[in-house]
């Protein structure tokens, strides 16, 4: 019997499983856990931030214009 998921994994499985096929269709790109999304002059930034102590995350999200000004 394989041995049980540390929680942070079972997070991060579900997490892909549930949450990124929505990023997706939403019109984000990029590798879990850093998206990003280019609308018009426009970028979103979304990403998971685990903490080090377990049992927790945050998702960070911003925007700034497409130029980088």
């Amino acid at each position: 019997m394989p041995a049980p998921a540390s929680p942070r994994k079972a997070m991060t499985a579900e997490l892909k499983r549930v949450v990124v096929p929505v990023l997706r269709e939403l019109g984000y790109a990029g590798t879990f856990p850093h998206f990003r999304r280019f609308r018009g002059k426009r970028v979103a930034l979304l990403s998971f931030q685990f903490s080090s102590w377990g049992g927790k995350f945050c998702v960070e999200v911003g925007t700034f214009p497409a130029a980088g000004r």
